[in-house]
């Protein structure tokens, strides 16, 4: 790609930029996160100018070093539409201030007022350029030998570490507040899980940087890293390579792998645009409600982005008990929280049309699509029922029949990962807490943006039950046959699921002081990363804390994925033991 002799140029280069951009992170961390002095804030200006200024010289180097330029600068076009949009705003800042750069540089009371929008521009343009540098994520991970499930894991534990971090920021909290560091890694993990579980309040305790780091982590959290470092590559390099698309393919567990490309830009349009649609729907559903424009803008978009993620993270500290009479607000949640819940291979399957053999076009909707809907309208109609008569006397008591309607379909829905709640679940009957533990339980599908074991585990081992009381030696779904390997699978998925919240229940009896039923009801909301609660979480100690940390991890990712990657199988048998019957039941 470079001129002969030239690598070892390029190789300095790259390292030193491997370091500025390190720098960039610091600098841009430390003037958000921090409350500084106006010399700190001053320098921090400076280092600002010279890392921009550095990713414009590089670039021109790589450019004039570059074996075949044309091919190279069209392999590179962001990189230099970011130099291009660098020198545009430099000129324009010579025009409005003059040609005294080097006097505002070292004057430092101008670096602050005079050259304060040069600045945001300069540190807008440092993010983008590492936006450009972390697109390449992907290819660079699907170069080691990773098995995905290790990847998959590993990309959420660092998200959930930097997200702790970002948190433990004293800007990150409302003047007056703290947040200890065990609460920061709480928080993140409960964003980035899309759980909704929380130890402080979200809109009362967080400043407005705190809940855009909240937002970032759960619209990261709900697809994945991956996700969207492969998505940003198509984008900026128009293709993917063989081995991230096998990655990819293993980890959203999808086997077309010639639809990988497809998949991907249909899951995050889909997602940006329904979050849209669902901002503005919810925009007009919050008429009223916010003292100006701008905050009933963001608390649209915030609660759109939970709501399509499952987060169940809220602005308001009753979550949405008080707008359980506002029917455009509850079915926008309760229609982003479905979409979310369905799973993209799913939503791509239904928008997705295919030629038959006559030449006719018509949806051909495959068995896992036809499963995901059969079990997601039975268990959301099964659970709206059992909520309207069971806590018809009880929470619903009072409501008009159209508002005891609506929110017993709402609790039904978010009752499966969502989180968000419109009745005190801390008053909830018995028999409605036992139906909210199999719903939590079960939970979306696979994916989704939800947790739980998936309501296709859920019905392949129904259907499995179902041959076995049959006679039947194979399993039949819609006409199809369904491998045994894919119900060992379910069957390992629930019993590691079930034992791990054995544990958990386990040990948060021992180290709290707390109602058992309360106690079970939090670890399989943490499981099904639901983020329903009894009002406990905040009262945990640091040992059950740590518990539903772990249980939203594991919820998250899965019993599968959490077993493939400590064992990363591969090896290969290539025989066989003689066969032999045991008895049971």
């Amino acid at each position: 790609m470079f001129r002969f002799g030239s690598n070892w140029l390029i190789t300095i280069l790259n390292k030193i930029l491997i370091l500025i951009s390190l720098l960039a992170i610091g600098s841009l961390i430390a003037e958000y996160g921090f409350y500084l002095s106006w010399e700190m804030e001053t320098f921090i200006h400076r280092v600002d100018i010279i890392i921009v200024w550095y990713f414009v010289l590089q670039a021109f180097i790589k450019l004039f070093l570059a074996e075949h330029r044309w091919e190279y600068f069209r392999s590179h076009w962001f990189d230099y539409l970011l130099v291009f949009f660098i020198l545009s705003e430099t000129a324009l800042f010579i025009n409005v201030t003059g040609l005294d750069l080097l006097g505002k540089f070292l004057r430092g009371k101008e670096v602050i007022q005079v050259t304060k929008i040069y600045i945001v521009a300069f540190q807008i343009s440092i993010v983008l350029s590492l936006f450009s540098q972390g697109a390449h994520l992907n290819e660079k991970i699907a170069s080691y030998r990773f098995h995905p499930a290790q990847v998959l894991m590993g990309s959420f534990l660092i998200i959930i570490l930097i997200g702790t971090a970002l948190l433990s920021l004293p800007r990150a909290v409302k003047p007056g507040n703290f947040l200890a560091p065990l609460d920061a890694l709480f928080t993140a993990t409960s964003a980035t899980c899309v759980t909704g579980l929380v130890v402080v309040d979200t809109g009362q305790h967080f400043s407005r940087l705190g809940q855009l780091i909240i937002l970032t982590l759960i619209q990261i959290g709900g697809l994945g890293l991956m996700t969207y470092a492969s998505f940003f590559a198509l984008i900026l390099r128009r293709s993917i390579s063989l081995k991230e698309k096998s990655m990819i393919r293993d980890m959203l567990n999808y086997e077309n792998m010639g639809l990988i490309s497809r998949l991907l830009s249909t899951t995050i349009l889909f997602t940006f645009f329904l979050e849209a649609l669902g901002a503005v729907s919810l925009f007009i559903g919050f008429e009223g409600r916010y003292a100006n424009i701008w905050e009933r803008i963001y608390s649209a978009i915030f609660h759109s982005v939970s709501a399509f993620c499952n987060a169940g993270f809220s602005l308001q500290s009753d979550s949405f008990m008080s707008f359980r009479g506002n029917y455009l607000v509850i079915s926008t949640l309760i229609v982003l929280i479905v979409l979310g819940g369905l799973g993209f291979p799913v939503l791509l399957n239904l928008s997705g049309l295919r030629l038959n053999p006559r030449g006719n076009r018509r949806k051909l909707l495959t068995v896992q699509t036809r499963l995901v809907l059969v079990l997601s309208g039975a268990l959301l109609f099964a659970g709206f029922v059992f909520f309207l008569i069971a806590e018809g006397g009880n929470t619903l008591y009072g409501m008009d029949r159209t508002e005891r309607v609506f929110n017993a379909l709402f609790q039904s829905v978010t009752a499966r990962t969502a989180g968000f709640n419109t009745l005190n679940i801390g008053l909830v009957t018995t028999p409605s807490l036992l139906f909210f533990l199999f719903l939590m339980f079960v939970g979306a599908s696979p994916g989704s943006t939800g947790g739980g074991i998936k309501t296709t585990t859920f019905g392949i081992l129904f259907a499995g039950v179902w041959s076995v009381i049959r006679g039947r030696n194979r399993i039949e779904l819609f006409r199809k046959n369904i491998p045994f390997t894919v119900l060992n699978r379910a069957l390992v998925i629930i019993l590691f699921s079930g034992s791990f919240i054995f544990i958990a229940l386990i040990i948060l009896n021992f180290s709290e002081n707390l109602p058992f039923v309360d106690l079970m009801f939090e670890a399989f909301s943490a499981f099904g990363t639901v983020g329903l609660s009894r009002g406990i979480t905040p009262l945990l100690s640091s040992v059950g804390k740590a518990v539903i940390i772990v249980s939203m991890f594991f919820g998250r990712l899965g019993a599968l994925t959490i077993s493939l990657a400590i064992t990363a199988p591969r090896e290969t048998y290539h025989y066989d033991y003689p066969p032999e019957n045991v008895m049971v039941g």
